[in-house]
C-alpha cells in the first residue's frame, strides 16, 4: 500500500443562507413647520414609507443605507387640515461570517427590506413635533457551500462511489432603477381653489415575469389625495393609478425561474395648477427569482481493494417552493361599539397598512393570515379626530407539492381601501397585493471523510456465495466483499433499472454469486 496522504475527491457546491436575522433600529427625529403653516392643535396620523435598502458588502461586514418618509396629518388652529413631511436616512451594519465550507470566490448575496412597525408623534412646541418609528430590518445573505468528500490514504483497486441528488434552491434578488412617472387629475367639478392636504402613493405589482438575467415587471402605481376646498367644509379623496413597465435586471434569474416582485414609491410631489392636479411619482421595483437545482454528492464510498472507514455529515439546504404575486379584496363590518366610534360621528378618510403574521397549509391550499391596521379620520360636530383599527385577514393560494414550508417571506401592501359608517355599523372595504416567496428543505447525508485502513481480507480465487438479508441491497453486498456493482450487477443478471441502495437493487434474489 502507498503512504498515507490526504487529497479531496470530487467537491459540488449549493447556495446556502449565511445569515437570517432582523434587526430592530429606533429612529427619533424632530420636525420644525414652516412659517407659513398654521400652529398645531391636534395630531391625527401617521405615515411611514421606507425606501429600498442600498446595500454594499465588504470584507468582514454588510453596510446597509436607506431613509424613512414621514408625513403626519394634523388639524391647525384655523380647524382645516395639513401635512408635515419629514425624511430621516439611517445606516446598518451587519457582520459577515464565511465558514470554512463556503467557497470565498463566488461571493455573498445580499437581500436586506426594511418595514415600519410603529410610528408615534407628539407635539413639543406649537410649530414643533417630534416623531419616533421603530424600524424592522431582515437581512439575508447566501453563499455558495461545498459538498465533498476528503480521502485520507490512498485507495488500492477502483473507487465505487453511490451517488445522490438533492434539489437545493437557486435564489436571485434584482433591484430597478428609479422609474419616473406623470399624470393629470381633472377633478369632476374642478376648482381654482382647490388644495392637496396629503399625499400619498404604493405600488402595484400585477405581472412579474422572468426573463435571462431580469424580470419583466408590469403594474401600476396607486395614488391617493387628500383633498379640500379653500374656505369649503369637509374634505374628500382622490385616487388614480398609473400603469408602468419596467425591465429589472436580477443576475442569474432565467426564464424557467418563479419570480415575484414589489416596489416603493419613493418621490411624489403634486401641484394644483386651474384645477388641475399634476402628479409626479418616482417608484423603485425589487424583484427576487428562485429555481431548484440538482445538487450531486457522494452517498456512500469504498474501495474495491481495501478496508476503509467512511464519516459522514448531514446537510440541509433550502429548496424553492412559491414565489409568485397575487391580490385579493377584504370586506368586513363591524359595530359601532368594536370600533368605539361615536353614534354621530362621520368617516371622513381611511388609509391602511397590512402586514402578514403566518403562512400556513391545510387542505392542499396555503393560507397566508396577517392584520391590516386601518387609520379612521372621523368628523364629530365639527371637529377632527382620529382611530385606528386592526382587521384580520386571510388569503388563499394554490399548494404546490406537499412539502413542508420553513421559511417564508411576504411583502403585503394596501393599494386601495375606503370606510362607510351607517349607523350602528362600519364597513370597510380593502384590495391587498402580495410578495411572497416560501422555502421547504431538502436534507441528505452525504459522505465526508473516507480513511484507507489497510488491504481487504478474503481470498478472491475462493468462489463465494452470499445469501443476502432482508435489509441488504446491492450496494452493502457489494461493498461488504469489496466488489465492483457492475461486475457483481452482471455476474448475478440484475437489472440495472433500480438504485444499488434500494431494497428493489435485490428484490426476489435469493443468492448473490460473487465470482
Amino acid at each position: 500500500m502507498e503512504q498515507y496522504k490526504q487529497e479531496r475527491g470530487p467537491k459540488w457546491t449549493a447556495q446556502a443562507p449565511l445569515c437570517d436575522r432582523q434587526i430592530v433600529t429606533e429612529l427619533s427625529s424632530d420636525i420644525s413647520l414652516p412659517d407659513y403653516q398654521p400652529e398645531i392643535k391636534r395630531l391625527l396620523r401617521v405615515c411611514v414609507t421606507a425606501s429600498p435598502v442600498d446595500k454594499y458588502v465588504g470584507s468582514g461586514s454588510a453596510e446597509l443605507s436607506g431613509s424613512v418618509d414621514y408625513s403626519i396629518l394634523y388639524a391647525g388652529n384655523d380647524g382645516e387640515l395639513y401635512c408635515a413631511n419629514q425624511t430621516q436616512e439611517y445606516h446598518l451594519t451587519v457582520p459577515v461570517e464565511l465558514p470554512a465550507d463556503f467557497d470565498p470566490v463566488e461571493g455573498i448575496l445580499c437581500d436586506a427590506r426594511s418595514f415600519s412597525d410603529s410610528a408615534v408623534s407628539r407635539v413639543t412646541a406649537p410649530r414643533k413635533l417630534s416623531i419616533k418609528c421603530r424600524l424592522r430590518t431582515r437581512v439575508r445573505m447566501y453563499g455558495m457551500r461545498s459538498v465533498e468528500e476528503r480521502i485520507t490514504g490512498a485507495f488500492s483497486g477502483e473507487p465505487e462511489r453511490l451517488m445522490g441528488e438533492a434539489e437545493c434552491a437557486r435564489v436571485f434578488f434584482g433591484s430597478g432603477e428609479p422609474l419616473a412617472l406623470a399624470d393629470e387629475i381633472l377633478p369632476e367639478n374642478p376648482q381654482r381653489d382647490l388644495r392637496v392636504i396629503q399625499a400619498q402613493g404604493c405600488v402595484f405589482i400585477t405581472e412579474a415575469v422572468a426573463g435571462s438575467g431580469s424580470v419583466h415587471c408590469r403594474g401600476e402605481a396607486c395614488l391617493r389625495l387628500l383633498c379640500a376646498q379653500e374656505g369649503g367644509e369637509g374634505c374628500f379623496a382622490l385616487t388614480r393609478r398609473i400603469p408602468f413597465a419596467q425591465e429589472v435586471p436580477t443576475d442569474g434569474a432565467e426564464v424557467n425561474c418563479d419570480c415575484c416582485a414589489d416596489g416603493v414609491c419613493t418621490e411624489l410631489r403634486v401641484t394644483v395648477e386651474d384645477g388641475r392636479i399634476l402628479c409626479d411619482v418616482v417608484i423603485r421595483l425589487r424583484t427576487q427569482a428562485h429555481r431548484n437545482e440538482i445538487l450531486h454528492y457522494t452517498k456512500d464510498i469504498y474501495t474495491t481493494g481495501a478496508e476503509c472507514d467512511a464519516r459522514y455529515g448531514d446537510y440541509a439546504f433550502p429548496k424553492a417552493l412559491r414565489c409568485s404575486n397575487g391580490n385579493f379584496s377584504l370586506n368586513t363590518t363591524l359595530t359601532a361599539e368594536e370600533c368605539r366610534l361615536p353614534s354621530d360621528c362621520v368617516v371622513a378618510d381611511m388609509t391602511a397598512s397590512a402586514f402578514a403574521t403566518a403562512l400556513e397549509a391545510e387542505r392542499g391550499r396555503l393560507y397566508l393570515t396577517g392584520k391590516c391596521q386601518c387609520k379612521l379620520l372621523l368628523s364629530e360636530g365639527g371637529e377632527k379626530n382620529a382611530r385606528e383599527l386592526e382587521v384580520p385577514f386571510r388569503y388563499e393560494m394554490e399548494r404546490n407539492g406537499e412539502d413542508e414550508i420553513l421559511q417564508w417571506e411576504a411583502s403585503v401592501e394596501v393599494i386601495s381601501c375606503r370606510a362607510r359608517a351607517d349607523g350602528e355599523r362600519l364597513g370597510i372595504d380593502a384590495e391587498l397585493a402580495v410578495s411572497l416567496a416560501a422555502y421547504g428543505e431538502s436534507r441528505f447525508r452525504a459522505a465526508e471523510e473516507v480513511t484507507v485502513q489497510g488491504p481487504a481480507a478474503g481470498d478472491v480465487d475462493v468462489y463465494r456465495i452470499c445469501y443476502p438479508a432482508r435489509e441488504d441491497t446491492l450496494w452493502s453486498v457489494a461493498k461488504r466483499y469489496h466488489l465492483p456493482i457492475e461486475a457483481l450487477a452482471e455476474e448475478n443478471a440484475l437489472p440495472g433499472a433500480a438504485a444499488a441502495d434500494s431494497r428493489e437493487s435485490l428484490l426476489g434474489v435469493k443468492y448473490l454469486l460473487l465470482g
